[in-house]
């Protein structure tokens, strides 16, 4: 049974409600036996500062930790109520196609990738659950010559990417950047070995 004392509520650049955390928890409840498998559950409510007045002031992230995955979703708006609601819709699908794909998470059935030429019934899915990935285009990486992260964000862009993978010069890892949302670069690449 999931209890409200394991539901997370932080706000951040704004003043806390008891109202919203309400809602909030509210939500999440209504849907419990979705997240029974759950091992915490952290909702940050977000009012960005520096956008007072603009269309997108505020941000809802919410992480559910699950036994194989993390299962995150973040929505922006200028209603945090509404920003809510369509979190919780993005999330009870996320965690519909978790349990889903349960079999495949715990390793008693493989994953599946649909190629460009398999059309497998692509026709009559009418769902989520009978969805099975695409890979539209597969490439192979000719140069994976060590590069800066700078060369590797300047390349990114230069190619109008929203990602570029490559061997860090730094790290000698393979790597990747990413331009996120709020036009800020992330950067990805494998822990040390302990």
């Amino acid at each position: 049974m999931l209890e409200e004392n394991n539901i997370c509520v932080s706000f951040v650049g704004m003043d806390p409600t008891d109202s919203l955390r309400d809602y909030v928890i509210e939500k999440i409840t209504k849907k419990e036996d979705l997240l029974k498998d759950a091992t915490s559950i952290n909702v940050f409510l977000k009012q960005e500062t520096s956008n007072k007045g603009v269309k997108d002031d505020f941000r809802i992230n919410i992480n559910v930790v699950l036994p194989e995955t993390t299962v995150r979703v973040e929505e922006r708006g200028f209603d945090m109520y509404a920003n809510i609601d369509l979190a919780m819709d993005t999330l009870n699908r996320r965690l519909k196609r978790y349990i889903d794909m349960k079999d495949r998470w715990a390793g008693q059935k493989s994953w599946r990738i649909q190629e460009e030429d398999d059309e497998e019934d692509m026709d009559l899915i009418d769902d989520y659950t009978h969805y099975v990935p695409k890979v539209s285009k597969r490439k192979k990486v000719d140069n994976m010559s060590p590069i800066e992260e700078a060369e590797a964000i300047e390349r990114m862009e230069m190619l109008g990417y929203d990602q570029f993978l490559f061997k860090n010069k730094e790290t000698d890892k393979i790597s990747m950047i990413y331009r996120r949302r709020d036009g800020t670069y992330g950067l990805i690449e494998p822990k040390d070995e302990e």
